[in-house]
């Protein structure tokens, strides 16, 4: 089984330490950093958990020429990376947490992205994949006509799932299962947040995106699942799971849902599976408990910038 993650790509650095006192220039903590972790982030992200799994993973990406993207490729060893390159930065998010809790998140290179480039050799894994999933960052990939057109022929044909983002494309017809978090489906379908689980709102998003499924995640209240022609959503329960830190949850979300499907499950079945994994890499630590990051680097070797 191949599956085809397609999307956006960015740096993840965690950068953790500690505070026991405040800076004389200003009232803000001073945090002793204790380790700096990197990993690919984005669609990256998505493509890792999927490779540890043991799942003949391909990322089809744009990845900018510079010391970024670079790394992003050293830290997907054991994915095969089809990438455009993009004379734009590759995005890095630093993520900057005292004692466990997080309390700012520097952004780098995030700014408007240029039209990104799809090459031949990317169209050609979208058309020979098993199963596929939008990662979409809102970077552009998700609205290149090509890609669109590449991911709606073999979306007919195999199982595809789209992550969507605020700021990316709408998903194509074709995609057997949307799942947006509750804040993107209520943008779609006009209704404030606590209204997402209405008749209306599931109307409203289908008619939107015409898709057969939209699975609506909810964090900690698990997901609502919405289907073509039923004005019903089905509530999938989760246990609720104490965290500081539910980056990545979405895309452990999206992952299990495009998996279960390859492997010949149902919507039902995905959104089951999806629930229960999202709620179980919580619990385990989220990001710090995947394997495939850079080792924490001790507090002596961590350099000012």
């Amino acid at each position: 089984m191949r599956i085809a993650v397609v999307g956006d790509t960015l740096l993840d650095e965690d950068v953790d330490g500690a505070a026991t006192r405040l800076s004389p220039d200003a009232p803000v903590p001073v945090v002793e950093i204790s380790s700096r972790v990197t990993r690919a982030g984005g669609a990256g992200l998505v493509a890792r958990m999927l490779s540890l799994e043991g799942i003949d993973t391909t990322l089809i990406t744009t990845l900018g020429r510079d010391a970024a993207g670079e790394r992003i490729r050293g830290l997907l060893a054991d994915v095969r990376v089809v990438a455009s390159a993009s004379d734009a930065p590759t995005p890095v998010k630093t993520r900057l947490r005292a004692d466990g809790h997080p309390i700012a998140r520097l952004d780098e290179g995030t700014g408007p992205a240029p039209a990104p480039e799809v090459t031949l050799e990317m169209l050609q894994a979208v058309a020979t994949a098993d199963a596929i999933i939008m990662a979409d960052y809102g970077r552009g990939l998700s609205a290149h006509p090509e890609m669109r057109r590449a991911l709606a022929a073999r979306g007919a044909e195999v199982p595809l799932v789209w992550d969507p983002h605020p700021r990316g494309a709408a998903p194509v017809r074709e995609a057997h299962l949307v799942t947006p978090n509750q804040a993107e489906a209520a943008a779609v379908a006009g209704v404030p947040r606590e209204s997402v689980h209405s008749a209306a709102a599931a109307r409203a998003i289908h008619a939107a995106w015409g898709c057969a499924a939209v699975a609506i995640t909810l964090g900690e209240d698990g997901a609502l699942l919405a289907r073509a022609g039923s004005a019903e959503h089905r509530w999938f329960a989760t246990d609720r799971v104490a965290t500081h830190d539910p980056c990545g949850a979405g895309d452990r979300f999206a992952a299990s849902a495009v998996r279960t499907l390859a492997d010949g499950g149902d919507i039902v079945d995905a959104v089951r599976a999806a629930v229960n994994d999202a709620s179980d890499y919580l619990a385990r630590g989220g990001v710090r408990s995947l394997a495939g990051a850079t080792p924490p680097i001790p507090a002596a070797l961590v350099t000012a910038s």
